[in-house]
């Protein structure tokens, strides 16, 4: 009998090709995933969000509000409720996410130098859509404020220059580096694509090594080896290790190629970080199997700690703001490397030489096995080491 990781890779391969899960956990997923990702954010920030304008003063001034706010790209004007009631009502029925009020009399006391106030609320329990649209409606209105009091100053004969001076007196420069034009997709997209193939990466090593042992067939597969482990595992890994590492290389190509994902760094070296991560979630998923060598428990385990890792990686919320006890949790999780190799390489091209700690560190969990190989080897062996 032929022994060695040629035997396993070729064992392996024919149960790939036997089950069709294997087939469903390694391409489709991973290819629905880049499809549902690739297409569901490709306007790359919300638009038409729908508004309301409550209009109390029925004036050509606040007629012209009302088509300058409805003419934002982000908010459309679904609503035109007559009363504050009303649109209150809309919002908490969710009919809108923000609306416009314009008080009585407005046009009379701008024109008099009262300074009258358009009050706009917005509803915050949908983060992304209220925040859009409380930034789209105050800078209309701030705009809108500007253009009046210019006017109102050149109409008292004041200079232009020194009206613009008293208007803005500290002009801003602001410059966004890494996503200019605010695109929700590259924010969340470009981490999210690859995290869930990074979770799939995991989910399939915990289950091609847990049933193993669920059906009874490790003692053969350590046989097929030649009864050493890291043979074992580098031929049954091994395949799964590559398809991920080109669903991987497919979704930088959809990213940066289709979508034009900002791209300033070492792609190549964006690759190479990728690849380490799939083989670090694979050593995480060994280690987790070595620890409880039972399938049910030990997927629940795994998916239940991978789906964690997008709250500790820092996309989301920033790690340097999370509590002083939380952040060394943030190191358990590979993805957390990943975004930071992202962020460095990807968005502002750094050399290897500054980023070189997040390859150090995912090289450090492909070292966990380690800690379970004999006990691993135990259950090969026996069988029964645990039971369902």
């Amino acid at each position: 009998m032929e022994k060695g990781i040629i035997p396993v890779l070729k064992r392996e391969l024919k149960r790939m090709v036997s089950r069709p899960i294997y087939i469903m956990m390694t391409i489709f997923i991973p290819l629905i995933i880049i499809l549902f990702f690739s297409t569901f954010l490709n306007q790359g920030m919300p638009k038409n969000l729908p508004i309301a304008v409550v209009d109390l003063d029925f004036s050509s001034t606040s007629r012209q509000i009302t088509r300058n706010v409805g003419a934002g790209p982000s908010c459309e004007i679904k609503y035109k409720p007559l009363s504050f009631e009303e649109a209150r009502d809309l919002m908490q029925r969710e009919k809108i996410y923000a609306f416009v009020l314009i008080p009585k009399n407005f046009q009379s006391d701008l024109f008099t130098g009262k300074s009258p106030e358009i009050i706009f609320y917005t509803e915050y329990a949908h983060y992304l859509a209220g925040s859009v649209a409380m930034k789209e409606i105050n800078t209309i209105l701030v705009t809108l404020y500007s253009g009046v009091n210019l006017k109102m100053r050149l109409a008292k004969g004041e200079e232009l220059n020194s009206a613009m001076a008293n208007i803005q007196p500290i002009k801003i420069d602001s410059h966004l580096i890494g996503n200019p034009l605010m695109n929700y997709s590259y924010y969340l997209s470009s981490i999210i694509m690859p995290g869930l193939i990074f979770l799939m990466s995991l989910i399939s090593c915990i289950y091609v090594i847990g049933s193993e042992l669920k059906f009874e067939t490790s003692r053969h597969w350590l046989i097929t080896s030649g009864g050493s482990l890291p043979k074992a595992f580098f031929g049954k890994l091994l395949p799964y290790t590559l398809i991920y590492s080109l669903m991987l290389v497919f979704s930088y190509i959809i990213m940066n190629s289709v979508l034009d994902f900002p791209t300033k760094g070492n792609i190549f070296l964006m690759f190479a970080g990728g690849i380490l991560t799939i083989i670090s979630y694979q050593a995480i998923g060994i280690f987790i199997i070595g620890v409880l060598p039972m399938l049910r428990d030990a997927l629940s385990i795994g998916a239940f700690y991978g789906v964690l890792g997008f709250t500790f990686a820092g996309f989301t919320y920033p790690n340097f703001a999370m509590l002083p006890a939380v952040k060394p949790y943030t190191f358990l999780y590979p993805l957390t490397q990943y975004y930071n190799l992202y962020a460095n390489i990807q968005i502002n091209g750094l050399p290897l030489s500054q980023s070189y700690m997040p390859f150090l560190i995912l090289i450090a969990y492909c070292i966990l096995p380690i800690f379970v190989i004999s006990r691993l080897k135990g259950a090969f062996i026996k069988l029964n080491f645990i039971r369902e």
